[in-house]
């Protein structure tokens, strides 16, 4: 079978076989496994690409370039560490009585399914299959944000659902749109979906018509990315969600909404030029960071508070891209790497400490962490000045791309305005998480201590997240850094 097949059935099979009854060892093992394979057959697909094929299958309705193999090899690594991270995190609430047979069915099967539709989402060529992977996250994500069956759990599922599909509606109206567009010109059958033939026809595409399909379909892709003003889903998801699910949705999801959100930037640059969706995106991305900023200093949730520092990193990205020029391009994407490395950390640590205080509220958990879990709160701490660009980790180094790439375009009072957002994120943040793990330690009569902090599986995947992400600051093997080059080069037009 073709490789880009093994690829995608590989994470299927994993998710079928952890849908049936079955030893919990072995389910375990299953998933692990299976997640571990998926991640070595992205790695093999971006090395073919990377050795100057062009991975295909199915007459091209599977195809990988730059920016594919860089969102599948992400995928494949944050699947990989969910999966892992969810096998002592099922065991610990297990030694608690809150999981069932049927809850630990529920994870083995829809974990390995999320990282499959985040893959299709990357590897297809085909706008429709692309848009039908987005809707296979949707469903997944309802059913994991339900997990823990609290009527908080339902209303977060439920407003997710409402507004997700909101999305998914307007992006296949987008598609339907673009389609009109260029009916003359696309042809028949399902490869006149394919964003390839679309790029082909670019300049014959019907101006108006593709202007309203730009904009239906960024809106409904941003949706799903958390783009503001269509992000007040993620907050209540987040909270709500166990966290191997909730570092999908942080990363597999917003990476995959973001390549959807490109592939129809790069369809209206090349029919209508950079300035109409490079504009709108610029406004995006500045509406995000904006509106993340007064709700980060007030915020009274800690997976809440990660959500909107995810709305923060979306919007960052998303002004990467709206600045245009290859640098703003390449900031974007080197940010995407280095969120996709950092965010998983600081929602594993934040995690270890939710449950072992049994909630993710500030008032329940209590200051002074690092007295009671010193290495979740270390390893939290950590995360803190990765996700919010301390040097010398690497988001600072993509900021700093960015926001060059700013100020030496013609949107210089925007990114003035946008280097002064981040400045308050970072002081909001920082004291945030500060006073959580550095405050006074709570009274020592309050009767909710929690168990001691045990080094268990999903630590240890933490800590070996923590390592990867500190080494990435100083050193990203060459094919990483590539496959970067390589995306930046069809972001910016000249692959």
């Amino acid at each position: 079978m073709n490789l880009l097949v093994w690829t995608l059935a590989v994470p299927l099979a994993t998710a079928a076989i952890g849908a049936l009854n079955g030893p919990r060892k072995f389910k375990e093992a299953v998933m692990i496994g299976g997640l571990a394979i998926t991640f070595v057959l992205c790695i093999a697909t971006t090395r073919q690409f990377l050795g100057g094929a062009i991975p295909a299958a199915f007459g091209e309705a599977l195809r990988v370039d730059g920016l594919s193999a860089l969102v599948v090899v992400l995928s494949g690594f944050v699947g990989l560490l969910s999966g892992t991270y969810a096998v002592g995190y099922l065991r610990r609430n297990e030694a608690r009585n809150l999981v069932t047979p049927r809850m630990r069915r529920e994870i083995h099967g829809l974990l390995p399914a999320y990282v499959f539709a985040t893959l299709l989402v990357s590897m297809t060529n085909n706008l429709g299959i692309m848009w039908i992977a987005v809707e296979l996250t949707t469903l997944a994500s309802v059913f994991l944000i339900t997990f823990h069956d609290r009527d908080t759990s339902l209303e977060a599922a439920w407003k997710f659902l409402v507004l997700g599909s909101l999305g998914l509606g307007f992006a296949l109206l987008g598609i339907v749109l673009l389609f009109a567009a260029g009916e003359e010109h696309l042809g028949e059958g399902l490869s006149a979906l394919n964003w390839t033939r679309f790029m082909q026809v670019a300049p014959s595409l019907h101006p108006f018509t593709l202007r309203l399909g730009v904009v239906f379909a960024l809106i409904g892709y941003g949706t799903k990315a958390g783009l503001a003003p269509m992000h007040t889903w993620k907050p209540d998801a987040y909270r709500e969600a166990p966290s191997p699910a909730g570092v999908l949705m942080a990363v597999g999801m917003l990476n995959g909404a973001l390549y959807c959100v490109l592939r129809i930037h790069l369809i209206s640059n090349a029919a209508l030029g950079p300035a109409f969706s490079g504009d709108l995106l610029l406004t995006l991305g500045l509406l995000s960071v904006f509106i993340a900023t007064p709700f980060i200093l007030v915020q009274w949730n800690l997976k809440r508070l990660l959500a909107y520092s995810s709305i923060e990193h979306v919007g960052i990205m998303a002004v990467g891209i709206g600045l245009g020029g290859e640098a703003g391009a390449f900031g974007a994407l080197l940010h995407m790497t280095y969120h996709s490395l950092a965010k998983p950390v600081a929602f594993f640590s934040a995690g270890t400490l939710a449950q072992l205080h049994s909630s993710s509220n500030f008032d329940r958990i209590g200051t002074g962490t690092v007295s009671r879990a010193p290495i979740a709160s270390g390893l939290l701490v950590l995360a803190t000045l990765m996700i919010t660009g301390s040097p010398p980790f690497g988001l600072f180094f993509s900021e700093m791309v960015i926001l060059k790439a700013g100020f030496g375009s013609q949107h210089v009072t925007a990114t003035t305005l946008f280097l002064a957002a981040l400045i308050v994120l970072f002081c909001g943040f920082v004291f945030q998480i500060g006073r959580l793990v550095l405050g006074p330690p709570r009274d020592p009569k309050d009767r909710r201590v929690p168990k001691a902090e045990q080094f268990d599986l999903s630590m240890a995947t933490v800590i070996v997240a923590a390592i990867l992400a500190s080494i990435s600051a100083f050193y990203l093997p060459a094919s990483l850094l590539a496959l970067i080059h390589a995306a930046t080069q069809v972001v910016w037009g000249t692959a």
